[in-house]
């Protein structure tokens, strides 16, 4: 009878942690969104030419963008192309262009619309990490909000 109970222990806290766990991963995604939702402007690149002295230095093209809660974006990124939809997964962010055209004129390096980079935060401002094959050597891109 004892191994039965403790049995049935075990089953009942294994199914709360799996419940637990499950929660923490939903309000964590909406925690990254809830941050990012509003309008950024690019101000500061970080650049490493690979001997680790990178600096950050103002923003020669800057462009901004409005991420809003429903999951879609605005932005002054590529004039061809300049609305989407994203979301946020482990830490990145997913970039999902409405392109119509050929994207490799507006600067996406890959045959499809969306850019991934990984996403951190700096005080108020917002880091993206670009993951694309032009920016190897530690780039980092700093937005601040706009009010």
């Amino acid at each position: 009878m004892n191994k039965i109970k403790l049995n049935l222990l075990l089953l009942f806290c294994s199914c709360w942690l799996f419940v637990l766990s499950g929660c923490d991963n939903e309000e964590y995604g909406m925690y990254e969104v809830d941050r990012i939702v509003g309008s950024w402007k690019l101000v500061e690149v970080y650049n490493d030419n690979g001997d680790g002295r990178g600096q950050w230095s103002p923003a020669e093209n800057a462009y901004s963008y409005t991420f809003n809660e429903d999951g879609t974006f605005s932005s002054t990124r590529f004039s061809q192309c300049n609305t989407g939809n994203y979301s946020i997964q482990n830490d990145e962010i997913y970039l999902d262009f409405d392109c119509n055209n050929n994207n490799r004129t507006i600067g996406i390096a890959s045959t499809s619309s969306t850019i991934i980079e990984e996403v951190d935060y700096e005080g108020i401002n917002v880091i993206f990490i670009p993951a694309y094959p032009a920016c190897h050597q530690g780039c980092r891109l700093k937005f601040e909000p706009i009010n």
